[in-house]
C-alpha cells in the first residue's frame, strides 16, 4: 500500500489538474492509496497560482480578492473537514477547484451554497465552524507539516511506500502519467531505497 501527501493550494489550477491525474492513475493500476490532502496557503503560493492562471490567459479578480477567495476556500476546507470529516471536505475542495479551474472570478457566495447543497453541507454550520479555535489550529496543523518537510511550491506530492517506511519521494509541480505509473509499479519499488529518510530530508525530482 502507498501513503499519498498531496500539498496544494485550495482553489490552485494545477493542483486540481493533479488531484484528478492521482485519482485516475490509482484507479487505471487498482492499487490500495491512502491519501492525506494537505491545503496550505500564504502569499507565494497565491501569486503563483496568480501568474498560472494569466499564463493560461484567465480571468482575475483584484489580488486582494483573489487572496480572499483562496483563504476563504481554506477556512472553509478546514470547517468541513472537522465538522463532516476528510472525505467530504475533499470532495467540496475537489468540486470548488472544477468550478474555478477556467476563472477565478466565478467564486461567490452562490456558487458556493451550488456545492454545499450538492454534498449535503449546511453553510450556516460552516460558517459558525470558522470562527472556532479548532479550525485556525488545523490550519496551522497543516502548515505545521509543509514546512517540516519544507514545501515550498504547490501541487507537491510525498509518497511513502509501506515496505519502504524510512524513505519518501517528493515531485513538486504538475506530475505527469507516465511518472505516478512508474512510481506506482512494484518493478519500481527498489527507487524508494534511494531516497533520503522522511525524518530528514525527501529528495526533489
Amino acid at each position: 500500500m502507498f501513503e499519498i501527501f498531496l500539498f496544494i493550494n485550495p482553489i490552485g489550477i494545477y493542483c486540481y489538474d493533479t488531484e484528478k491525474q492521482i485519482r485516475n492513475t490509482v484507479d487505471e493500476l487498482g492499487i490500495d492509496v491512502c491519501y492525506h490532502y494537505i491545503s496550505i496557503a500564504n502569499v507565494c503560493l497565491v501569486n503563483d497560482d496568480a501568474i498560472r492562471r494569466r499564463k493560461d490567459s484567465q480571468k482575475l479578480p483584484d489580488i486582494s480578492t483573489f487572496s480572499k477567495t483562496t483563504y476563504e476556500a481554506l477556512e472553509n476546507y478546514h470547517a468541513i473537514k472537522l465538522k463532516y470529516g476528510n472525505k467530504k471536505a475533499r470532495e467540496f475542495l475537489y468540486e470548488l477547484q472544477k468550478n474555478l479551474r477556467h476563472d477565478a472570478s466565478a467564486h461567490n457566495p452562490k456558487l458556493l451554497e451550488k456545492i454545499a447543497t450538492k454534498l449535503n453541507i449546511k453553510t450556516s454550520t460552516i460558517n459558525s465552524m470558522k470562527k472556532s479555535s479548532y479550525v485556525r489550529s488545523s490550519i496551522e496543523e497543516d502548515q505545521k507539516l509543509a514546512n517540516q518537510w519544507n514545501i515550498k511550491a504547490t501541487p507537491t506530492i510525498v509518497l511513502f511506500n509501506e515496505d519502504n517506511e524510512q524513505n519518501g519521494v517528493l515531485l513538486e509541480g504538475p506530475v505527469a502519467h507516465g511518472d505516478l505509473v512508474n512510481l506506482l509499479l512494484p518493478d519500481y519499488q527498489n527507487c524508494f531505497s534511494n531516497f533520503m529518510p522522511q525524518q530528514n530530508h525527501l529528495r526533489l525530482i
